[in-house]
């Protein structure tokens, strides 16, 4: 038994590790990863378990029913992976997308593709699906994907410390989505460099706030989308399933950059950017397009959400 135990405490550790890394790169959702680990419903139920009830135990000093509660150990196991990720994964993924780009995504797009095939073919055996609601996913997700980036002072010296908590609460509801990154959002909404910059310099004002919007996003996102799934699983399933594929859009890896932008750092990135064919990147940038070794990536991606994904559908609902 306590072999069993351990087992499932690595297994979950490895996949908030997982989730963790995903989460650092914009346009990959560490919701993707739980889902493909079979924990995404047990994931939403622990987060909803965070209510009055929890804080009125914990005023009394019931720690141990709190800790049942909200399944403690399942959340601070996978709270842990992630952090690891964020403290060790960070440069090496930074440093493999911008020393083998072509490479790295598709290894992601292969991930977001196999994972959503799977899905697909699940919901449809079990008679759940509804296509009308994946379509309506991957519309949303493209729109998004294909949205410019903003200017961060436009929005933060408008709206100031408000625009910081609907940030926060856009930026984490959006990480326990399948398929959207919460990076992404603040990139749309023209707080990630901004962040970036207040975290470089402990600006506790700042964190304090977004963290407060991170809170109240994270506690009304999972509950909402708990009941979704208790109530509409097949719809629900359909629509994340379409988010997830949409978001295939922002992984493609031969872009071609339009126009750029100045980061918190001065240097500069790319603003707006337009998807290629393999050979017409090639042809516009006189890079080459690595096509082989793209599709050994995606193959690759393919074999480890084969091998390794344990979606269960059935478990959502409950």
């Amino acid at each position: 038994m306590s072999s069993s135990l351990d087992k499932r405490s690595f297994g979950f550790l490895v996949t908030g590790f997982l989730m963790g890394a995903a989460d650092l790169v914009p346009g990959i959702s560490g919701g993707t990863v739980a889902l493909l680990g079979g924990i995404y419903g047990r994931l939403l139920a622990a987060i909803s378990a965070i209510n009055l009830s929890a804080l009125r135990m914990l005023i009394k000093g019931q720690w141990a029913s709190v800790w049942r509660q909200i399944d403690g150990a399942f959340l601070s196991t996978l709270l842990a992976g992630m952090v690891c990720a964020f403290l060790v994964v960070a440069n090496v993924i930074h440093y493999l997308l911008n020393n083998q780009p072509i490479m790295m995504w598709s290894l992601f797009l292969g991930l977001i593709l196999s994972a959503g095939v799977m899905l697909l073919r699940q919901l449809q055996q079990q008679g759940a699906l509804v296509v009308g609601f994946v379509a309506l996913g991957f519309l949303v997700s493209a729109l998004l994907s294909q949205l410019p980036v903003q200017n961060a002072w436009d929005v933060v010296s408008g709206w100031g410390y408000l625009a910081l908590l609907g940030a926060g609460a856009l930026a984490v509801s959006a990480m326990i989505l399948p398929g959207i990154s919460g990076s992404f959002i603040l990139l749309l909404l023209g707080v990630y460099p901004f962040m970036i910059a207040s975290l470089a310099g402990l600006d506790m004002p700042v964190l304090g706030t977004f963290f407060l919007g991170c809170v109240v996003g994270l506690l009304t996102m999972s509950r909402l989308i708990s009941w979704l799934l208790k109530h509409y699983v097949g719809a629900t399933m359909s629509a994340l399933t379409g988010l997830m594929l949409g978001s295939a859009l922002k992984l493609w890896p031969w872009k071609y950059s339009l126009t750029y932008r100045l980061n918190s750092a001065g240097e500069q990135v790319p603003l707006l950017q337009e998807n290629l064919w393999p050979w017409e990147y090639t042809s516009l940038t006189g890079i080459d397009h690595e096509l082989p070794i793209a599709l050994i990536a995606m193959l690759v991606a393919s074999v480890l959400v084969v091998r390794f994904g344990n979606i269960k559908l059935q478990e959502l609902g409950r």
